[in-house]
């Protein structure tokens, strides 16, 4: 498609959407029932421009009725789940077929860089395997062609075992959050070591200015960044012009106004590649920038997306002083929130804020939390949680899900005593 002109791509989206709708109308409940009472026919919604009869689903659509999206029985898909840039925590289902498509999609970025898709790949993306003390920080996994390492073990005492296992393994790219590959470009930056690589594919989070020039300095690579959602509605990719192309065959890309701004859109994704768990105009609450006019450099016919204002997170410290980066992990796969806020009140000592939603058990969701961080963040950290009526927002209107800061004021229900976090057992 990356020479394909403007009709023709719209052409294989609705073609996709086409069927999509007709998946969606049939056998998701939610879409079922909305299609019934709308007065729509689904057989209405035959190109893009019908999208705007569909309604914007938003993401507290999913907190509250994930399972009404499905098409297919929970045993032929898998559950994940997200807090996204929101606070908000939602659910999503996946089949083989959307993740299979997923990898394809990224492997063909990788290759407008030279990169195989059956590259070796040194990985940094959290990776919790390594906490039992016995365990060295990294670990390999050779059908996947991978070298997972820790990110909650970039340490200066444990950065000659990263570097001697990464040089015997040999790497293609070096992946991962933007957070942890810094954290390990300053180990060796410190040591003025360098590992040369052949790209560094990054995602997750927005990177900062300084972070790039590190990491690219260290490993001598270029950078492929791609953007995309637990959700699976978009996804768009760096090229070598530096140009964020959106692949038009994994989903339909909308952008609406953003409240009180002038220059930034709000990002609505329809997804053309997950029959399983359909969603048709679902806000995703990223922003985005306009991009440059005029076509890309590289010569690609494929859509600008901009940029993107993504995640940014503050990174947290263990108790024993490790560096503990996108923390918001911590509370991805919670249930039974509207809105969910972790914060380091100081090293190891992290206060979990919440909101009650449907199916919500204040005993459940600490034993859950206290477990994440025993397994992400080791022995030896401490955790309360805050029920709230609603989490304070900061000027922007727009909830962190991680941050750095003191105990906050307000608090509208009796806090749970702080848990010393044990090793899990």
């Amino acid at each position: 498609m990356d020479l394909a002109d403007a009709a023709e791509i719209k052409a294989v989206q609705e073609q996709r959407l086409r069927v999509l709708v007709r998946v969606a109308a049939a056998k998701s409940p939610f879409y079922r029932d909305w299609f019934r009472t709308s007065g729509v026919d689904p057989r209405e919604i035959r190109t893009i421009a019908d999208l705007s009869l569909l309604p914007l689903v938003s993401r507290r659509d999913l907190a509250e009725r994930a399972d009404d999206f499905r098409t297919l029985p929970r045993r032929l898909m898998w559950s994940v789940r997200s807090s996204g840039t929101s606070g908000v925590p939602i659910e999503c289902y996946r089949t083989i077929t959307s993740s299979v498509f997923e990898l394809a999609v990224l492997e063909h970025q990788w290759g407008w860089f030279g990169l195989p898709s059956n590259s070796r790949r040194v990985v940094l993306r959290g990776s919790n395997f390594a906490i039992g003390r016995s365990r060295g920080p990294t670990m390999a996994v050779p059908g996947a062609n991978q070298l997972l390492v820790s990110s909650y073990h970039l340490t200066p005492d444990r950065v000659d075992v990263i570097v001697n296992e990464i040089r015997r393994f040999s790497p293609d790219a070096i992946e991962g959050w933007p957070s942890s590959i810094a954290l390990l470009a300053a180990l060796l930056r410190d040591r003025r070591m360098t590992i040369p690589v052949d790209a560094i594919i990054t995602s997750s989070e927005m990177m900062a200015p300084g972070q790039r020039t590190l990491i690219q300095e260290v490993f001598d690579a270029p950078v492929i960044d791609h953007y995309g959602q637990t959700e699976r509605t978009v996804m768009a990719g760096t090229c070598e012009a530096g140009g964020y192309h959106v692949f038009p065959s994994y989903g339909i890309v909308e952008t609406i106004p953003v409240e009180g701004s002038s220059t930034r859109r709000e990002i609505v994704g329809t997804s053309l590649q997950n029959t399983g768990f359909p969603l048709l105009r679902y806000r995703t609450g990223d922003e985005v920038r306009p991009s440059a006019p005029g076509p890309c450099p590289c010569g690609r016919a494929l859509p600008l997306l901009g940029v993107v204002d993504g995640r940014v997170e503050d990174t947290f410290t263990a108790s024993d002083g490790r560096p503990l980066p996108l923390p918001s992990s911590i509370v991805d796969d919670l249930t039974g929130l509207r809105e969910a806020q972790i914060a380091q009140l100081r090293p190891g000592v992290f206060e979990l804020r919440v909101v009650p939603g449907k199916g919500f058990s204040q005993s459940d969701t600490a034993a859950h939390a206290t477990r994440n961080i025993a397994r992400q963040f080791g022995p030896g950290q401490e955790l309360r949680v805050r029920v709230f009526d609603a989490l304070p927002r900061p000027r922007s209107g727009k909830l962190k899900t991680a941050v750095v800061e003191q105990p906050l004021t307000g608090e509208t229900r009796p806090a749970r005593p702080a848990i010393p976090v044990q090793r899990d057992s």
